[in-house]
């Protein structure tokens, strides 16, 4: 089974207003000829590695990828104002648009899965593919269960997130993280927000760590401020949606060629996640992944990923 591509080179980069506060990092590797793919990451507010762009054949996919609003390269820098998800709905339709394309390949994993089946649901006519990976669908139950988990499975992580909020606040402990991650003194923000980084990059890390990366100033306190900024206050508002919509909507998706793949050991998003997408919408592929978790450069996640894309090469989409 064939393992990762080479990475491919970027042909393009450009920053693309969308409205008079935000504009978004966007940039296309691969075949500009090629099947257009719309990569969107997680988070909400994370950086994004380039290494995931070696799971698509550089040769046959046209790769556009963008910073979502606030996040990473684009400015404001972890602007919270119109930073919600129908904005960034919104924001993918006017990249779709602005490129000419009738219709793209959407891929997305963890949080990027939650916004790519968003998309999917508002406009279904526009996905020629809908690729999901690490299943994140947004509810109350599963937001617990990633943070509140770790105390079980990775209780020193947990421990010190805990530290980090003073004795009389932690009756209250979500609120107190929220409070505390908002306040504009580093001294009140960082240590909870090291704490939560800290819980979730232990939670995600890779159960194989077998590939050397060689990342772009991905993990730094200010991209790690952003993140835990941006990503608490999307949970604290039910991700800006109605409650379990993308499960009550999955009818839409219902034509759309579709994978859904999630590790059996994911700590992040738990795998009844993709189980009940699954019986949302039957017509996708369900692909639970044995010895893998969240990361999606694990080595049996990333198979997994580049074997559906080459099986999507099949897929016969127009350009205008």
């Amino acid at each position: 089974m064939r393992d990762l591509y080479p990475l491919s080179k970027r042909f393009d980069i450009r920053h693309v207003p969308v409205d008079d506060v935000h504009t978004l990092h966007v940039e296309q590797s691969g075949n500009p000829d090629g099947v257009p793919v719309v990569l969107v990451h997680g988070g909400p507010g994370a950086p994004w590695s380039r290494h995931n762009l070696r799971v698509f054949d550089p040769e046959h996919y046209w790769v556009i990828a963008f910073d979502q609003r606030g996040s990473w390269r684009s400015t404001p820098h972890g602007e919270l104002k119109d930073d919600t998800t129908p904005h960034l709905v919104a924001d993918m339709e006017r990249l779709r648009e602005l490129f000419g394309l009738e219709r793209w390949i959407v891929f997305g994993g963890s949080w990027g899965s939650t916004l790519s089946l968003a998309y999917a649901e508002i406009h279904p006519e526009r996905c020629a593919g809908l690729v999901l990976r690490g299943i994140s669908l947004g509810r109350t139950m599963e937001n617990q269960w990633g943070f509140h988990h770790s105390r079980q499975i990775r209780p020193q992580a947990w421990d010190a997130l805990v530290a980090s909020i003073p004795e009389d606040e932690r009756g209250d402990l979500d609120g107190a993280l929220m409070r505390r991650m908002l306040d504009p003194d580093p001294a009140v923000h960082w240590p909870v927000i090291k704490g939560w980084m800290d819980q979730a990059e232990e939670l995600g890390r890779s159960r194989h760590p077998d590939l050397e990366l060689d990342e772009e100033d991905l993990d730094t306190p200010e991209t790690d401020v952003v993140c835990a900024r941006i990503s608490i206050t999307y949970f604290a508002n039910d991700i800006f949606l109605p409650r379990n919509s993308l499960l009550d909507n999955a009818h839409r998706l219902a034509g759309i060629p579709g994978a859904i793949i999630h590790g059996e050991d994911d700590f992040n998003c738990p795998l009844a996640n993709a189980r009940d997408l699954h019986k949302a919408w039957p017509q996708a592929r369900y692909r639970p992944i044995r010895d893998a978790g969240h990361s999606a450069l694990d080595r049996n996640i990333r198979l997994a990923l580049v074997e559906t894309m080459n099986d999507f090469k099949t897929l016969e989409v127009e350009q205008s």
